[in-house]
């Protein structure tokens, strides 16, 4: 009899996280056919700071740094690069901009520093303290940033708005790993831009994100995040939602920023394990509440089948749920492949599908369980 009840509670939470994660999906598509526009540039134009930290980047960085140069920013604004300890030609490399980018500076973080968890975090920090601008934009060392990149960013910062988001693609070959990056990259700025545009973020990402030195300050940077691994972006930007801060997304795929992609599976499984790796460290209880529940519900999906065949579950309280995420998934990703451009990615859903189930539960497990490296050649970038 007990088992009996136990059958039942659980089915019962099964279709009652499969409820909670259609209503989820739906608010999402709200949030992406509402964006939310500029309606002026402001006046006067405030002065912009983009800060950039960069690790043994001499493959990639000049690429950014040419990037840079050509924006069309019309106002005043500054590039700090964050040297934070490089072995390789990096430093060379900056050095050789700094007499054609006047504009740019070097902060360096001396070798002899003592190791943190998070070194992009304090790299990103003592860039931002080091920041002049009004405004302070960050992205990656292994990003292209559009011409009217800048200018786009900042005409979103209205009256009311501190943070602005902007979305980022993946670049790639044809390989399997590269196609599976782009598909989840569009379905994850698709949610993060829907979260920015119903005014509760829960995503946000580094390669283009904008936001108020004062909104920084009030929040209190990084302070007390130093020892986690990752979440330099969504943990700043859930922290300054909190201290009051208005948001808005750039919904522009014009201004997608193009960031490059692991280049292996093996790199792609270590870098989604540090991206997991402070899933319940995040000072929102209740979302640590829904990130516990999305694992949970990805669980279900991946091995629900068991308990079918032993007959301990009706089979519908397994095919049932795929049978209802399908059609959801297809038109989120079919309203974000409009809104973003990105139709090509949807050829892969049907593959991309099962894999995502096995490498986000597996990302899950490793990354609490410390199973990553943090070094570029283990994270591919």
């Amino acid at each position: 009899m007990q088992l009996d009840v136990l059958k039942d509670i659980l089915v019962l939470a099964v279709m009652a996280g499969t409820v909670v994660y259609g209503g989820f999906l739906l608010a999402l598509c709200l949030g992406l056919m509402r964006p939310r526009r500029p309606s002026r540039t402001p006046d006067p134009l405030p002065r912009v700071s983009v800060v950039i930290p960069m690790h043994d980047e001499e493959a990639l960085v000049a690429a950014t740094l040419i990037a840079l140069d050509a924006q069309d920013y019309p106002g005043s604004w500054e590039l700090v690069c964050v040297d934070d300890r490089s072995t390789d030609r990096t430093p060379e490399i900056l050095q050789g901009f700094i007499s054609r980018m006047p504009r740019m500076r070097v902060v360096r973080i001396d070798p002899s520093e003592p190791p943190v968890p998070s070194p992009k975090k304090r790299a990103l920090s003592r860039g931002l303290e080091s920041a002049t601008g009004e405004i302070l934009v960050t992205t990656d060392a292994d990003c292209i940033p559009p011409p009217h990149w800048i200018s786009t960013l900042v005409s979103f910062f209205q009256p009311g708005v501190d943070v602005v988001q902007g979305p980022k693609h993946c670049l790639g070959d044809g390989r399997s790993c590269h196609r599976y990056q782009r598909l989840e990259t569009m379905a994850f700025v698709s949610a993060e831009a829907a979260g920015f545009s119903l005014g509760k973020p829960f995503l946000a990402s580094a390669p283009s994100l904008a936001y108020r030195k004062s909104a920084y300050e009030k929040a209190g940077g990084f302070r007390g995040l130093e020892g986690l691994i990752s979440g330099d972006d969504d943990m700043l930007v859930h922290r300054m939602v909190r201290a009051g801060a208005g948001v808005s997304y750039a919904m522009d795929a014009s201004v997608s920023v193009a960031t490059r992609p692991a280049d292996t599976w093996n790199q792609v499984l270590n870098q989604r394990a540090r991206w997991a790796s402070n899933g319940s460290r995040y000072e929102s209880i209740p979302y640590v509440a829904l990130l516990v529940f999305v694992f949970l519900w990805w669980c279900w999906l991946l091995a629900g089948w068991i308990p079918w065949v032993f007959e301990l579950v009706p089979g519908w309280s397994w095919w049932g749920v795929w049978a209802f995420k399908l059609p959801l998934d297809l038109a989120f990703l079919g309203l974000a492949a409009w809104r973003f451009r990105k139709w090509g990615a949807l050829l892969d859903y049907p593959w991309c599908l099962p894999v995502q189930v096995l490498v986000a539960v597996r990302s899950a497990i490793a990354g609490h369980l410390g199973w990553f490296r943090w070094t570029r050649e283990a994270d591919g970038g």
